[in-house]
């Protein structure tokens, strides 16, 4: 878009406007707004080279917070403008944009926005848009147009004294004032100095310069003497000039600089007196010091050991309150052995949850409720959640499990009854036991397997999960069977469990089934129940848990492109009769669409397409006329927009005139885009002559119509009353199912051929209701394996999307599935469904009357589903075919070994 008046050359970019309804909706309503204010609205102002749309300014800057919040926070404009995307030299386009949205849209905001009366436009529309906020403009707080701090904007900064004390701005008729005068530069000028010292000066000690620096250290007095000779002398040598004062430019300054004036450093070496007495105004006054000063007193841990060792509520609490925060951010270095004491102290402080479990639900609360005892509870959760966070590291683990006290107590904190003020502590508490049961004898602490077992029928999800952890960590070295005792009734509800999709209370159930399968005699019970083969279901589904599918596809025999066809296709005469209705160059444009197809890689000679053209319609000339050569070649660009007309060189010195960019189709196109179908049977030489590549010309727009064809003119049955036993073969391009003779079988060539026929996306759309369904062509041959997970297609006829007639013959592919479960850092199976695999297999192990179930079972099909899951699965295949081997007993190995013997004789 361009400009007007003088930037009438100037090319304006307005990518920016998007004229929906809204944006229609607000303009119209900003103009009437303007109108009634009496102000002039710039519809599609300019910035830089870009017309701004004022409804999306108007959604940034509220969106911002409006025009005065913008304005009081610094370089919000300047941002508001780069995001158009500006020049680089449009350096003052912040200013620019809040001016455009000063004028046209800062009332309107106030009027809509803030839902307040803007002030009148004389101290808005009429002025600058410099300044600050206008919501609260009056004319008794806003000063006149023109007077000082009027014309400030938001980058200005102080003014200097110089510039206060310049010559006043001069206003222009606009009513703005012209930028003040810049200050006087003042030069440097260089102090006259001495003439060059003598060899005598040069070799003046350094208390002779340390003189002349202390009394230029000195102030100076208003009336300037002529300065002395260094030696002392009032006389002034007779080779300088008149002395001249330091501020003022000698005669003989001839305008090049007289360089630096050397100074003396004041270093200790050359006045250590200086340096003394420096020293000595800085020292303090000596006064007598205060006991303890400058001791650095206990480290914070000692305090925190001593503090809870003393006992002290105060000392308690503060220790208790570290150790929380200490624990929590540096738990793995907080170890037992370095701090002697705190661990026990820790331990007895939790001793003291013993008044808080004894009596009814009742007699608790009423216990709780007492501040004192509140502040107790308090300590006692505290004190509980240090040792969890301790018992993380093993080695503090270790050291509880050594304290005779802390075993008593935490099995006492586990056996807590329910109540809402001491859940927490109970948590706490498992926390603690499940890092401690693997480094106790399940002999010695029969009293923590019974409250860890109670906590099975919990309901509570935390509870249940801590108990199944420390169960498993406390038998996994259990020779007794102490697994045993528990109920039947908890372990139903570990097997119902299986279905819900948690993975960490998935994980402690399959752990805690594990051990109690290692025994032969707890599987017999478990595969004796009815929910038995329920059960080994969800093991197999869990071999798979959050299995993610990954297909890997290999070409058995890749496509191949096909050189495109030399000949153009010949058009069935309803075709013809429809172009012969078309005026010029409609006709051409159509013939041409029909016959070809756009191609980037393939041309023909404009003489091969004109000669195509003329013997098409040639003898319809009479009915209308053909289109000349130039238009006839020029119209093809219009008929298909990516071909051209070119000219290339031929060597030595010849050129060919080409059409780039079509190549013939393999059948035609009708009005409806849709292609038709070639019958590809396969001709005798001596039955058509005429026909070079011995195949059928017939055209047909149906694969209901093409098989009627075959049907009507290749396979026809022999004539009525007449007993001939004719042979029927499939002459379709290269198929050799039934070759010559052929098959007496005419039933069983014909359903062969209908395989051969194609069925495009556009032709299943038309295909009409009535159709047979015993015609239905067959489009693709599909083997997939479901046990295995391979695939293999065979799309004999299948249409490719993009050019269904490039590439012959069809591919074939092979699809590998695989469905891999969770694994760790190195690859190998691990989660839930290894643990689903090793229950698994210990089921698959057992003896006796267990055996005899697994083995019902596994026949029933649980085997083949192993072997399903041992092909998908590569990281758990290994333990799927440990189970299946562990399964077979002396005598099925026996008759497995018969059996394959048999199999390879």
């Amino acid at each position: 878009m361009k400009g007007r008046g003088q930037w009438a050359n100037r090319v304006l970019d307005d990518s920016d406007i998007e004229r929906t309804p809204e944006y229609e909706e607000f303009m119209r309503k900003l103009q009437e707004y303007h109108d009634e204010r009496g102000t002039v609205l710039t519809p599609e102002p300019e910035l830089g080279r870009k017309r701004l749309d004022l409804l999306k300014l108007y959604k940034k800057v509220t969106e911002a917070g409006g025009y005065d919040h913008c304005t009081t926070e610094k370089g919000v404009w300047r941002d508001l403008a780069q995001s158009y995307k500006l020049a680089a030299n449009n350096t003052n386009a912040g200013y620019l944009l809040k001016t455009i949205y000063y004028k046209n849209l800062a009332t309107y905001e106030i009027k809509t926005f803030h839902g307040k009366e803007p002030p009148p436009k004389e101290l808005v529309e009429d002025r600058s848009a410099a300044g600050g906020p206008i919501m609260t403009r009056t004319f008794e707080n806003t000063p006149p147009e023109g007077s000082p701090g009027t014309e400030a904007k938001e980058e200005d900064v102080s003014m200097s004294p110089t510039t206060v004390n310049a010559t006043p701005a001069v206003a222009t008729s606009s009513g703005r004032t012209l930028r003040q005068a810049p200050p006087q530069r003042q030069f440097y000028q260089p102090p006259v100095t001495t003439p060059r010292a003598t060899s005598k000066t040069a070799t003046t000690g350094p208390s002779q310069q340390q003189q002349s620096y202390q009394q230029t250290q000195q102030p100076q007095p208003t009336h300037q003497t002529p300065p002395q000779h260094p030696n002392g002398a009032g006389s002034v040598n007779p080779a300088q000039s008149a002395w001249t004062p330091p501020n003022s430019v000698p005669a003989h300054y001839n305008g090049t600089s007289l360089g630096p004036v050397p100074r003396p450093v004041l270093t200790p070496a050359n006045n250590p007196q200086a340096y003394l007495n420096q020293r000595q105004m800085t020292m303090p006054l000596t006064r007598a010091p205060k006991l303890g000063a400058g001791h650095p007193g206990a480290s914070l841990m000692t305090r925190v050991t001593m503090g809870l060792r003393s006992g002290l509520p105060d000392e308690v609490a503060f220790a208790l309150t570290n150790l929380v925060r200490i624990s929590f951010e540096h738990g793995d270095n907080l170890k037992a052995d370095d701090y002697p004491g705190m661990t026990e102290a820790l331990v007895l402080e939790l001793s003291g949850l013993t008044k808080f479990t004894q009596g009814s639900s009742k007699d608790i609360t009423d216990t709780i409720e007492t501040p004192e005892n509140r502040k107790k509870l308090d300590r006692i959760l505290e004190a509980a959640l240090i040792l969890r966070n301790m018992s993380i590291n093993v080695e503090n683990a270790k050291y509880m499990a050594s304290l005779k006290l802390c075993r008593p107590t935490i099995v006492e904190g586990i056996n807590i009854p329910p109540h809402s003020a001491l859940t927490e502590l109970k948590h706490y508490c498992l926390d603690i036991v499940e890092a401690m049961c693997p480094l106790l004898p399940l002999a010695e602490n029969e009293e923590l397997f019974k409250g860890l077992v109670a906590g099975l029928e919990s309901d509570d999800r935390g509870i249940l999960v801590a108990s199944l952890r420390g169960i498993t960590r406390l038998v996994h070295r259990d020779e007794t069977n102490r697994l045993k005792s528990v109920n039947l009734i908890s372990i139903r509800r570990m097997q119902d469990l299986l279905l819900l999709e948690d993975e960490e209370l998935l994980l402690a159930c399959l752990d805690f089934l594990y051990q109690y399968t290692a025994v032969d005699e707890n599987v017999a019970v478990l595969m004796s129940q009815p929910m038995a083969l329920g059960f080994l279901k969800q093991l197999r589904r869990l071999l798979l848990h959050q299995a993610e599918e990954d297909y890997t596809k290999y070409s058995l025999r890749p496509r191949v492109k096909v050189s495109p066809p030399t000949q153009i296709p010949h058009l069935p005469q309803e075709i013809v009769n429809e172009l012969l209705g078309l005026p010029e160059p409609e006709r051409a444009t159509k013939w041409m669409r029909t016959c070809f197809t756009p191609d980037p890689e393939c041309d023909i000679t404009q003489i091969a397409l004109w000669q195509s053209y003329q013997a098409r319609f040639t003898p319809y000339v009479n009915v209308r006329p053909l289109l000349a050569a130039a238009d006839f070649i020029k119209n093809v660009s219009v008929a298909f927009s990516t071909a051209s007309a070119m000219v290339i060189p031929v060597p030595p010195n010849s050129q060919k005139f080409i059409i780039k960019g079509i190549k013939p189709r393999l059948t035609p196109l009708s009005s409806k885009g849709l292609e038709y179908l070639a019958c590809q049977w396969t001709m005798g030489a001596d039955q058509h002559p005429e026909n070079i590549m011995g195949r059928c010309q017939a055209m047909l727009p149906s694969p209901q119509d093409l098989f009627a064809h075959i049907l009507d003119e290749h396979l026809a049955p022999a004539p009525l009353g007449e007993k001939i036993s004719m042979t029927a073969c499939c002459s379709w391009a290269e198929c050799h199912r039934f070759p010559p003779p052929g098959s007496s079988d005419r039933r069983s060539v014909i359903a062969h051929v209908r395989t051969h026929m194609p069925d495009t996306p556009n032709i299943r759309r038309l295909r009409s209701p009535s159709t047979p369904s015993d015609s239905k062509p067959d489009a693709k041959i599909s083997k997939t394996s479901m046990v295995t997970g391979i695939s293999v297609d065979n799309p004999v006829n299948t249409t490719i999307s993009k050019n269904p007639e490039e590439y012959l013959p069809p591919s074939e592919t092979l699809v590998l599935k695989k469905q891999v479960t969770t694994v760790d850092e190195r690859g190998d199976a691990a989660g839930v469904a290894l643990t689903a695999a090793l229950v698994l297999r210990n089921i698959a192990r057992a003896s006796g009357m267990g055996a005899k179930l697994v083995g019902e079972y596994f026949r029933g099909g649980l085997e083949e589903d192993c072997h399903e899951v041992a092909t998908l699965n590569q990281p758990l295949s290994q333990y799927i075919y440990d189970l299946l081997i562990e399964r077979f007993d002396e005598e099925e190995m026996a008759e497995f070994g018969e059996r394959e013997k048999r199999r390879a004789g």
